[in-house]
């Protein structure tokens, strides 16, 4: 079974065309509205993308679809983009002073950069107190902000801002290698609610059909039928074999079993940071496999007081994790992602931003991440 995106103008042009080449028992996996890219894709009508899964009687050659694998876009001028926004920030504060000084600005008179920046000029604002209150106000904790702006009390360098800026927001967040070769055996861990399986089902499409790997799906969730269900339900599009793991010898006996797969993905039960009894459970599991690469899913809506007591539960028993932070599309304050990080010290691989298989996911991009950050900050 292959799995496709067909691509159109609306989503009566794209259904018509599936009809015609595929027929009409054609197996519809999601339908996503796209909005188109750059800026001026904001005013312009969203396209509507379908992705079926195709059953192979015989060796068919793939047809061509109007979307490409990946959207994956260079970053290029990092550098000159950053210090094009603190150019901005720098601008506007100036301007304000300006006012202030001859007198044709009142306090109540917010128009130019907002309230509480208005406020924190008339106290001395300098670049340094404004990046820093603009940066608390997205959402990141206080100590992380002060790492980040650390050594800038005083500069007003533009380009020693953001590369600064930059290195010290890459260094809060290491991404991982996603380019080394990772161990056969795939961990996924996490609280209920997450989204593990749907991230799993994700990450094993694009393993198949765009890595080319022979992929084995476990299961060891036994407390929630619905999710070995749903689990079986994409192993079954994916053609790729799927095996429910009740104890540690079912787990031994089916690593045996698929041990000439590339990679074995499994799917861990959701643990309550709070239940010692449950967590006690996974530290077994992961203690009975040897060599294997281990994920903590995490929410990025998830509180941060939380969020601290699950990264050190976790990190109690499983040792080193790399994360995958899930439900972008869930928030508007996309601070807490570098809370998370910054709080774990781990490794960040993946993130998600809705439940559309296999689409909502991908490898997390630092200067991407800086850029809608001080993008937002702009536009406040």
């Amino acid at each position: 079974m292959r799995i496709l995106k067909i691509k159109g103008k609306d989503e009566q042009t794209v259904l018509a065309q599936i009809k015609k080449e595929y027929g009409e028992d054609t197996v519809i996996i999601s339908t996503q509205l796209e909005k188109q890219q750059g800026m001026m894709g904001f005013f312009k009508k969203p396209t509507c993308s379908i992705t079926i899964a195709v059953q192979d009687e015989e060796e068919i050659e793939e047809k061509p679809t109007s979307v490409s694998d990946n959207y994956v876009e260079e970053t290029k001028g990092m550098f000159d983009y950053l210090k094009n926004q603190i150019d901005f920030i720098k601008k506007d504060i100036a301007k304000v002073k300006d006012l202030s000084e001859t007198k044709q600005v009142a306090m109540r008179d917010t128009s130019l950069v907002g309230e509480k920046t208005q406020v924190s000029i008339t106290q001395g604002g300098s670049l340094y107190n404004i990046m820093k209150e603009k940066l608390t106000r997205e959402g990141i904790q206080e100590d992380v902000v002060a790492h980040i702006v650390s050594g800038l009390e005083d500069e007003e360098n533009l380009e020693i801002v953001a590369r600064k800026l930059y290195e010290q927001m890459d260094e809060i967040m290491p991404t991982a290698n996603l380019s080394k070769e990772l161990p056969k055996v795939i961990v996924f861990i996490g609280s209920t609610g997450v989204g593990k399986t749907t991230t799993i089902a994700k990450l094993t499409a694009d393993y198949v059909m765009n890595k080319r790997k022979k992929v084995a799906l476990f299961t060891a969730d036994t407390y929630r039928i619905a999710a070995i269900e749903q689990l079986k339900t994409y192993a079954e599009i994916l053609d790729v074999p799927i095996e429910v793991i009740y104890s540690e010898n079912d787990l031994d006996v089916a690593l045996e079993k698929w041990k000439d797969s590339d990679h074995i993905f499994i799917d861990t039960a959701g643990r309550s940071h709070k239940n010692k009894e449950q967590i006690e459970d996974l530290a077994r599991l992961l203690q009975s496999i040897g060599e294997k690469q281990v994920y903590l899913v995490l929410n990025v809506n998830t509180n941060y007081k939380d969020v601290k007591h699950i990264v050190d539960v976790y990190k109690e028993f499983a040792g080193s994790f790399q994360l995958i932070i899930t439900k972008l599309d869930e928030t508007d304050e996309i601070g807490n992602l570098m809370n998370i990080v910054a709080y774990a010290k781990s490794p960040i691989s993946y993130v998600t931003d809705g439940q559309n298989v296999p689409d909502d996911i991908r490898t997390f991009d630092c200067d991407e991440y800086v850029k809608a950050l001080l993008g937002r900050i702009n536009h406040e």
